[in-house]
Order: structure tokens, then sequence, then C-alpha cells
């Protein structure tokens, strides 16, 4: 019995040696700012887009009065049209004249990209394929491997040229002819088992960067180049690159992913990320917004109400818990 007490004792005193060794960021000066009210709620969000409650959805570049259809959300947009969905596999078109087609999928939509008359789309299990808007049916389906669990930032597939790169839910690029539906290639960014999907997919250059929460990859003429690290966001601005990493590093990268500059801002977290206007900006999980200049030679430190529910940069502006941020009137000086 004293066996028994004097274990569970020393389960107790490692649990909570455990905890207490847990380190958070802590700034030697903040800053205040000011916020204001956001009128609306955060209910969804995804890569490109997040939808408010009252059916409004913000965009990377604006706010958008859409008004979705109960239960549907904002997946991606292009051309003045909306990509919505909900969780039974219904998807709807949307433009400012409200739905102008509709799609049943046998599973929930998690990521498309309309190109002319298709959508390009990745289902909830891991299935992708084309849905012909003339034809109004799928002219192209395949599966990956299932994916049990993922980061909800799902990354859209995107075009070159006459291909399509689609990312799907365990950390491969698919790349596919539109001209014929024939894959012209598949290669993993990475391979984990878990928490493994697409995160970001975006050029930069002629270069392709693609990354997943655990490795970023780029791909050009020159061949693939990789970085192993725990990744927060990743950001292209004007031919540059940033990656936020999760071990509280900023990263400023090259096409060939070598390291231009980089900080260190220890044991933070960073929930979101963007550039605007030549500036740096990292939201830290423990309720700090840091400002850099790009080389990360000047930062400042604001404090923020912690984020509780979810986040969004949208048009140099941060929306969360009912909040907004103008990012135009913080500096690093």
């Amino acid at each position: 019995m004293l066996k028994k007490i004097l274990l569970a004792s020393s389960i107790t005193v490692a649990i909570f040696s455990g905890c207490s060794s847990k380190q958070y960021y802590n700034p030697e000066q903040t800053f205040n700012l000011s916020t204001h009210s956001m009128g609306d709620k955060i209910i969804h969000y995804s890569r490109d887009g997040a939808t408010l409650a009252s059916g409004d959805v913000l965009t990377k570049n604006e706010r958008v009065q859409l008004k979705l259809s109960n239960g549907f959300y904002f997946i991606n947009n292009s051309n003045n049209a909306a990509i919505t969905a909900n969780a039974n596999g219904d998807c709807k078109i949307v433009t400012a004249k409200g739905a102008v087609a509709e799609i049943k999928f046998p599973k929930a939509l998690v990521a498309g990209t309309l190109i002319n008359k298709y959508l390009v789309y990745v289902l909830q299990n891991n299935s992708f394929g084309v849905y012909d808007f003339e034809k109004k049916s799928i002219i192209y389906t395949n599966k990956a491997e299932k994916s049990f669990v993922i980061d909800t930032r799902i990354a859209n597939p995107l075009q070159v040229d006459s291909l399509v790169v689609i990312p799907t839910l365990d950390g491969k690029l698919t790349i596919l002819d539109l001209k014929t539906l024939k894959i012209s290639k598949e290669m993993y960014v990475s391979t984990e088992s878990t928490l493994n999907n697409v995160i970001f997919l975006g050029r930069l250059g002629n270069t392709l960067i693609a990354s997943t929460p655990n490795k970023i990859l780029s791909i050009s003429n020159k061949g693939k180049k990789e970085l192993d690290s725990s990744i927060s966001e990743v950001v292209i601005d004007n031919n540059e690159l940033f990656v936020f990493a999760k071990d509280g590093r900023i990263l400023k990268l090259n096409e060939s992913l070598s390291i231009e500059s980089e900080k260190k801002f220890k044991f933070s977290h960073f929930s979101l990320a963007t550039v605007y206007n030549d500036k740096v900006y990292a939201l830290e999980k423990q309720g700090y917004l840091i400002v850099s200049n790009k080389s990360f030679s000047k930062h400042r430190v604001y404090k923020v109400e912690e984020v509780e529910g979810f986040a969004f940069i949208s048009d140099g502006k941060i929306y969360y818990d009912n909040q907004v941020v103008e990012l135009g009137s913080l500096s690093y000086k």
C-alpha cells in the first residue's frame, strides 16, 4: 500500500513539475494599442477567408456581404465568385447576385479553386477532382491516403499555366494537366502521420512554395529544396518569403530556402502572421503583437488581449474575439 502511495505521489510531482516548467514569451517592454469592436463574430475560417456569424465573409483583401446560407462557410474566391460549402457535401458558387451554381459532393468540400469552367476540389475524405460546370458533372476524380487529423488552414489548389497543383490532406502535391486530365507529377512535402496537410501553397517568381506544419518545400527548374522546421505560418510578400516557426523564429528566406535574416522571440508561439506595408506582424498566443521591419533589426511589441477564438487578417486588419486591430497604425519605431 505504501509503495502505491509513493508511486502516486511521484506521478503527481512529475505532472506538476512538467506544468510549472512550461515557459512563455515575456517581452521586456510592451506598448498599448487601441482596438474597436467588429460587431460580428468569426465562426469558421480557412486558408483564404473567414465566415462571420452575420453571413458576411472576410477575404484577404476585403469584407464582403455575401449573406451565406445557414450552415455554409467560405472556402475561396476568384473572378467575383466565391466557393462556399457546408458539412453535408453541399457546395454553392455565390456571387453578388446570389448562388449561381450548386453541387452535391459525397463528402464535405474543404478546399477548392475556380479555373475557367472548372472547380478543382478536395473533399474531407481526401478525395479530389475536377467538376465541369458546363457538363454539370465530375470529369476527373481520384483519392489520396486518408488523413485523420489535419490543420484547418487547408491550402487551396493553385493554377500554374495549364496545370493545377492540388494539395492533398496527407502532405502530397498532385500536379494535374487540365487539358488531358492526367497526373503529370506527384510529390510529398512531408510524410508525418498527423497534422500533415499542406497549409500553404504559393508562387515566389517561378518557384513553387509549399508547406505543411512540419516542413517547407520549394520547387523550381533548379530542383527541390527543403527546410525541416515546425511551421506556424508562411507569407509571400512582393517576391519575399517569410516563415514563422513554432520555435519562435521569424525567418526571411530566398527561393532556395536559404536564410537571409532571422530573429528569435524566445518561447513565443505565433497564432497568426502577415507582412503589410513593408512591416512584419506576428500575433503571439499569450496576447502580444510583434511588429518588425523586414530585416528584423527593429521591432516593437504591443499588448493585446489573449486570443481565445478564431482570428483572421484581412486588408491590413486583424479580426479576433469581436475586436479589430488596424495594422497601419502600428510601428516598430
